[in-house]
């Protein structure tokens, strides 16, 4: 089960376990960072990302998607407005390989591999025109991950769903204490929708998504 485990005061984001008995300061400002909360748990997160896959032909090949944590239950993560990847304080950036394609009539279904890693950037400047600028705050998560995604060759939509498993996590460091998002060992699953681009990039494909903790 994935935990923002509470080691002193600052809470940066998570979601509640649907309970009352939690509670969270009601300052909405989007520059103040709740510090009274007991415990929140269960991730919960929306991201909205863009996706560059390696040139057809190249061998191996890779995709990489990345882009900025939209939503966590209750919680401000956006630093000002309007809420975009310029002003998100969470990010994201997943570096996969692929392993496997199978087609399927009109569906082509490609397994990947790879690494998942969360940032959090308190001076946040992400551009989708950079990839690199969603990878250039502190990690806060690394997640290795296996990922299955289904193209629907005729429309060019396809869905996508990864299953992470935490590798690493480091504490984020705040006026009020720190925090520990998840510990070694937890996993959680990401659900994805996207469309791929035409002319194929870059970027190669848009994306949106959720990913929730998962047990056993």
């Amino acid at each position: 089960m994935i935990k923002w485990r509470r080691v002193a005061g600052l809470v940066l984001g998570g979601a509640l376990l649907g309970s009352a008995s939690v509670a969270l300061a009601q300052d909405t400002s989007p520059n103040i960072i709740p510090s009274d909360v007991t415990e929140l748990r269960e991730l919960n997160l929306e991201l909205v990302g863009q996706v560059q896959n390696s040139a057809p032909g190249v061998s191996p090949a890779t995709s990489i998607q990345y882009g900025y944590i939209s939503y966590l239950r209750g919680l401000p993560i956006f630093r000002g407005e309007p809420p975009s990847e310029s002003t998100a304080l969470a990010t994201f950036y997943t570096d996969t390989t692929t392993t496997q394609v199978v087609n399927d009539g009109p569906l082509r279904i490609i397994d990947r591999k790879g690494t998942l890693t969360i940032y959090y950037d308190s001076a946040p400047d992400g551009n989708f025109a950079n990839p690199d600028s969603f990878r250039d705050g502190k990690s806060v998560l690394v997640a290795e991950l296996h990922q299955q995604v289904i193209v629907d060759t005729a429309t060019s939509a396809f869905t996508a769903q990864n299953l992470n498993t935490i590798t690493s996590t480091s504490n984020l460091e705040g006026s009020s204490g720190a925090l520990q998002l998840g510990k070694t060992g937890d996993r959680f699953r990401t659900i994805i929708s996207g469309h791929l681009n035409a002319p194929p990039g870059p970027p190669s494909a848009f994306m949106v998504g959720y990913a929730y903790s998962i047990s056993g």
